[in-house]
């Protein structure tokens, strides 16, 4: 009996490791090879946007241009000589990059102070900053460009950030107890793979978001079954257009909502484009009272170190009755 018992254990760990090893995994994944490794340089990493990035000395004067990834450089007591602004809506700023000279909101930096600031090394956000990476590079700076959506994304980047500080194992450490915590709750959740939508809205259109996405990946690993996952796709899409009709038909159990944007406006382009049509109160989520609108700080801009209360926010909304 405690045989049969310690064999069924095992099974469910192998199970979890290789749900956190392939679960909403990106292609072009950021890596990094330390000095040993990359050719007498003090490291060489390949970004989200598939270059090889050499770094002949350990940086000195980092600027983080993603808000979510300043994290990162907190939780290794990395030193920034620049940052994006952080609005206090939006996420908290550490204490310690009060003071760090801002170069402009992410989606509207500063070329000037950055180059100002004189930096060694420049993180950025695959998405929002490509057009920035060959202006920076022909001042000379170095340019790392990561992307910012998945569980996957976010241990990779750590492990980034544990090679540009030289802290691999405090990089290391803090993701095992991101995967503890995850794990802890991705166990307790029901694996009745109920049916969702995650339905993202900005005041210019409406689109169902994947598992490649910040919600997608949290659902997945809830054994939460995305009505579009079936949608054929390519690259690292995370979200696909918008269909009543789709929606209909799938009839999901629970409908999640994101927004990008004035709430008002948000508000009106939903009730054009989604309540106004006579099949949404006819949908299962909406009949039985299962939707629920997601908050921007974990679902919007990417949680990071916080992923596992984001996914805990989740399985709080999908199962409360476990999840109290």
């Amino acid at each position: 009996m405690h045989t049969k018992r310690w064999f069924l254990w095992a099974g469910l760990c192998l199970y979890l490791f290789a749900l956190f090893a392939a679960g909403c995994a990106p292609q072009n994944a950021a890596t990094a090879q330390e000095r040993d490794q990359a050719d007498g340089a003090y490291a060489v990493i390949t970004d989200d946007m598939g270059r090889n990035v050499r770094l002949a000395e350990k940086p000195q004067r980092v600027v983080v241009l993603s808000t979510s990834l300043l994290n990162m450089a907190d939780a290794l007591d990395g030193e920034l000589a620049g940052r994006a602004t952080v609005k206090a809506e939006d996420a908290e700023l550490p204490e310690r990059y009060a003071a760090v000279p801002d170069v402009g909101p992410v989606y509207n930096v500063s070329v000037e102070k950055i180059i100002e600031l004189q930096p060694d090394l420049v993180i950025a956000s695959e998405v929002q900053h490509q057009k920035l990476v060959s202006l920076l590079e022909q001042n000379g700076i170095p340019v790392i460009a990561l992307r910012s959506k998945t569980y996957d994304d976010v241990k990779r980047n750590l492990a980034v950030f544990g090679t540009i500080y030289g802290k691999k194992e405090a990089a290391e450490a803090r993701a095992a107890e991101m995967d503890e915590a995850i794990e802890a709750i991705v166990a307790k959740a029901p694996q009745d793979h109920k049916k969702v939508a995650i339905i993202h809205a900005t005041p210019s259109s409406v689109t169902v978001q994947l598992e490649t996405s910040i919600a997608g990946c949290a659902a997945k690993m809830l054994h939460l079954d995305n009505v579009a996952d079936d949608t054929q796709t390519s690259g690292t899409m995370e979200k696909v257009p918008y269909s009543m009709e789709a929606l209909a038909e799938k009839d999901p159990d629970i409908i999640f909502f994101t927004s990008m944007g004035p709430a008002e406006k948000i508000e009106e382009r939903i009730r054009q484009d989604v309540m106004s049509n006579p099949a949404w109160a006819t949908l299962r989520a909406v009949k039985a009272g299962k939707v629920y609108v997601l908050p921007e700080r974990y679902f919007l801009l990417n949680p990071g170190l916080d992923y596992p209360d984001a996914v805990a926010y989740m399985a709080r909304l999908a199962y409360p009755e476990v999840f109290s």
